[in-house]
């Protein structure tokens, strides 16, 4: 029996379920306490207690002796006058405890002020000023408003890609021609959402994301991504469609093609001679067959990396940029090599590296 047990009231409160997740792996027990007899929003509790409201005047005593009877050591009050109340309480109590989390609306401050933080870092036009110009300019900057709310959704997407990249979207965004933006390799769609919400901000056209959300023989990224490999083989990629799912319904413009790249080619050519492409699940979107934004983040083997740059890049519209994901690989070499065709072929007239991350950008009229 573990001698670390937390007390979380009100256990009613949604809020407080990823912090009780955190603590159970960490060999927690955790005791449920709420006041009404609504079921707790937390499941497996391993015990359960019931309280008065904080309001009345036995709760001192009722909580006080369930501090005892249940041996609590923590205590996580996501409500802020039960906060406020049990923070001035404990130091009154012969049992000590200790009050987990700050204030909860300290707690909501502490996390959204790192979107303010990366908005702010996001003011100064010097990088995107400094990038080569496109006819159609360089479109206005975002608020701070929307800067932060971007990067809030984005941090509360699943996914790997980091801020320093969003940075880099956010950036070619406002430089992009017209046209679709296309990625390979969405997996949870963190970098898709903002891609999405960037290209609808931006009127630069729909969203389109190219995964098979599935394991097969061809999903062997080579023998330098081994770990990668066994990985995958263990994942539940349902799971992880129907989390895409439900961000790409929640952006509008988002669609899917669900193949492995090579065969979504097809597809998407069809889909721009008909002019939209309606997946499962959600509304339709606009197709013009002319890639703005070109995102690859398939299969890392430098011969699915080369195919993929071979089958998209020439929908890709003049001006338009391509993005090469883990050019910096712990696990292979495919993006980096493939890359580095690409900056001395001639058909890229900009290029820079950002988190790990090519961005080049389509000469005018270059076609491979």
């Amino acid at each position: 029996m573990s001698t670390l047990r937390l007390l979380v009231f009100p256990a009613t409160m949604d809020s407080a379920i990823p912090f009780v997740r955190t603590a159970r792996s960490l060999g927690f027990e955790i005791v449920g306490a709420s006041s009404v007899s609504t079921a707790p929003a937390i499941d497996e509790l391993d015990d359960r207690v019931h309280l008065p409201f904080v309001s009345e005047a036995g709760f001192d005593h009722a909580f006080e002796a369930a501090l005892s009877t249940h041996r609590i050591t923590h205590v996580l009050a996501p409500h802020h006058v039960v906060w406020s109340h049990l923070n001035g309480l404990r130091r009154r109590l012969a049992a000590p405890f200790f009050l987990c989390s700050p204030h909860p609306f300290a707690g909501h401050w502490a996390a959204f002020s790192p979107s303010l933080e990366w908005a702010a870092r996001q003011a100064p036009d010097a990088f995107p000023r400094s990038l080569a110009q496109s006819p159609r300019g360089l479109a206005p900057a975002l608020t701070e408003s929307q800067l932060a709310g971007l990067h809030r959704s984005f941090l509360h997407t699943p996914g790997e890609t980091d801020e320093d990249k969003l940075a880099a979207l956010y950036t070619i965004s406002r430089l992009a021609p017209a046209g679709d933006v296309v990625e390979i390799g969405s997996l949870y769609g963190r970098s898709a959402q903002a891609l999405s919400w960037l290209a609808g901000h931006y009127r630069i056209g729909a969203t389109l994301c190219v995964d098979p959300w599935t394991v097969s023989e061809k999903s062997d990224q080579g023998p330098a991504a081994r770990l990668v490999n066994e990985e995958a083989a263990h994942l539940d990629f349902e799971q992880i469609f129907r989390n895409f799912l439900a961000t790409a319904a929640s952006t509008p413009g988002t669609s899917y093609i669900r193949a492995l790249s090579d065969d979504a080619i097809a597809r998407y050519r069809e889909s721009a001679d008909s002019g939209s492409l309606h997946a499962d699940g959600l509304d339709p979107v606009p197709v013009t067959g002319r890639i703005a934004l070109l995102h690859i983040d398939g299969n890392h083997r430098y011969d699915c990396v080369r195919a993929d740059i071979r089958n998209w890049t020439p929908h890709l519209a003049d001006y338009g940029w391509l993005m090469l994901d883990d050019y910096v690989w712990s696990f292979g070499d495919g993006p980096r090599r493939a890359g580095d065709e690409l900056l001395s072929g001639g058909d890229f007239d900009y290029a820079f590296v950002l988190s790990d991350t090519l961005f080049l950008r389509r000469a005018p009229a270059a076609r491979t």
